[in-house]
């Protein structure tokens, strides 16, 4: 790149201060056009509720649940222009069942043509950050919240109460509950994963077979279809619902063996805009990640979650990506990225594992829709096989950087510690709040990333290195003295985008997450002026 990263960014991006300070000053371009939101919060509870305004076509009214304690959590409110029935969606009942959550956080940001959509993703928050089913610090049924509705008694207090209290105000025409199984209940009957349970009546029983037939038309392996079971069970809310209040409800139950994070949180949003749809209240597509009512505050972030990313390697990512502060990070696979899911997001990250694996996974489509999302001005992030996946000589390559991988037949270099030097550029534009801030050279994690060298095609900007490699790993058959002196982190502008290839794992190495929390402000779109 002749002028140099720096060289525009200067205007358009500071070098100073945190990525959330510097997001508060931030005027992000958005490749989609979003409502800005009127959000009123208030606190949960018997009088809070009775004092909550719905007018109708309000978008959207966040309330508090349990405010001011750890289980604190918020209700999503989207009230269409049109009357018609009112749904309840809750998820992450359990810690250990995250799709649901997931899912129903992305729900809560479609619109509907009619009715009222109600959602609380995050019901059960202590054990969702713990990652375990029951809320920590209290044993056996009391820690778990979807046996706290019981039929001959009182609901339990704490986050229970105040559910319940959401039906009583509201009285929804349905209770959804979105859940997961550890096993395909069609081959195991001891787990419920992959079924849509319905109350006992008729029509919920009739509404539950389309939703089956829905998720199942997505399916190809036998032994991983939904099946459809009969009455949730005692303790929970969606039993609870019909038999003590005769709202119809429906538990729809994912499985989180085999499939990644992406793929359930897919089925899940596939099944709820089939009843939606069903119901009559006109929601927004099922591929919706972040619909018209997501928040606009901070960098929408999208990390590749599909076949050939590396065990743990996108739960890493977003873990900490999340720490940068102000970003909304979901997480997308190539059958989101096909359904053109990017046009919400600012920039797409794909982690380590397999370059090929990865653009497979894409398929021509989806890599397509990659190069069209950062020409149209987003931005992309490679880490090691994402780098791979940047460069331009695979014939699976995106091709967004003017970088060949050399040395192929060695790509299996070895894992280990790796000596980087920066380069003027990468220091201003990545060092800062890193430990690396203060040395010209320092370690980093690396992990068979490939070896780059310019490839002088014609039609890609030139790339400007941001770190050297000057130690080297030659494990495997690989020569000696290849590595050093290479590009270890490159950039370059892409049509009205930019993309940035990582060879060795930042986010591996304690004390530089910093340095892809950088690359996050230079990678996301620039403000465009009007014309």
């Amino acid at each position: 790149m002749s002028a140099g990263l720096l060289a525009g960014s200067d205007q358009n991006w500071p070098l100073a201060g945190t990525l959330g300070s510097m997001l508060d000053a931030l005027t992000i371009r958005r490749w989609v056009l979003v409502g800005l939101l009127g959000v009123v919060v208030c606190p949960l509870g018997t009088n809070a509720l009775a004092q909550v305004e719905l007018e109708v076509g309000t978008r959207a009214e966040p309330l508090v649940l349990a405010r001011g304690t750890d289980s604190e959590t918020v209700c999503g409110i989207v009230t269409a222009a049109e009357d018609g029935p009112c749904v309840l969606i809750v998820g992450g009942m359990h810690g250990n069942e995250p799709a649901g959550a997931v899912a129903a956080g992305q729900i809560a940001t479609w619109d509907i043509e009619r009715g009222k959509l109600i959602v609380v993703p995050r019901a059960n928050v202590p054990a969702l950050e713990a990652g375990q089913r029951r809320t920590p610090g209290l044993g056996g049924d009391g820690g778990d919240l979807n046996r706290a509705f019981p039929l001959d008694g009182e609901v339990r207090d704490g986050v229970a109460r105040e559910l319940w209290a959401l039906v009583e105000r509201f009285e929804p025409d349905w209770v959804l509950d979105l859940h997961e199984g550890y096993d395909f209940h069609i081959e195991n009957e001891e787990s419920v994963g992959s079924s849509v349970i319905a109350c006992d009546q008729e029509r919920a029983r009739a509404l539950a077979g389309k939703v089956l037939a829905a998720v199942n038309e997505t399916i190809v392996e036998p032994g991983q279809r939904f099946e459809q079971l009969e009455t949730p069970v005692a303790g929970s809310l969606a039993r609870a619902a019909w038999e003590k209040a005769g709202i119809p409800s429906m538990i729809i139950e994912t499985t989180s063996k085999v499939h990644v994070l992406s793929y359930r949180v897919r089925q899940h949003r596939l099944a709820v805009h089939t009843l939606l749809r069903e119901l009559g209240l006109g929601p927004s597509p099922a591929a919706t990640v972040l619909g018209p009512n997501a928040s606009r505050e901070g960098l929408r972030i999208a990390v590749f979650d599909g076949r050939g990313v590396g065990q743990g390697a996108a739960a890493q990512m977003v873990k900490v990506l999340r720490r940068a502060g102000k970003c909304n990070v979901q997480r997308l696979d190539g059958h989101d990225i096909r359904a053109r899911a990017l046009g919400a997001f600012d920039v797409v990250v794909h982690p380590g594992g397999s370059g090929s694996g990865q653009a497979k996974a894409l398929g021509v489509e989806g890599r397509r829709a990659e190069t069209e999302f950062v020409r149209a001005g987003g931005g992309y992030l490679g880490v090691c096989a994402g780098a791979y996946l940047a460069a331009c000589n695979y014939e699976w390559s995106l091709g967004l950087l003017d970088a060949n991988v050399i040395d192929r037949e060695h790509w299996r270099r070895g894992e280990g510690g790796v000596d980087v030097e920066w380069t003027g550029s990468g220091r201003a534009l990545l060092a800062k709040d890193s430990s690396a801030a203060l040395v010209e050279r320092f370690e980093i994690e690396y992990a068979n990333g490939p070896i780059l060298e310019a490839a002088r095609q014609p039609e890609l900007e030139d790339f400007e290195v941001l770190l050297w490699f000057r130690g080297e790993l030659a494990e495997n058959g690989a020569p000696l003295g290849v590595m050093p002196g290479t590009p270890a982190v490159v950039g370059a502008a892409f049509g009205k985008g930019r993309a940035m290839a990582f060879s060795p794992h930042p986010e591996k190495t304690e004390g530089l997450y910093a340095l892809l929390h950088n690359s996050l402000l230079w990678l996301a779109p620039r403000e465009v002026e009007e014309e």
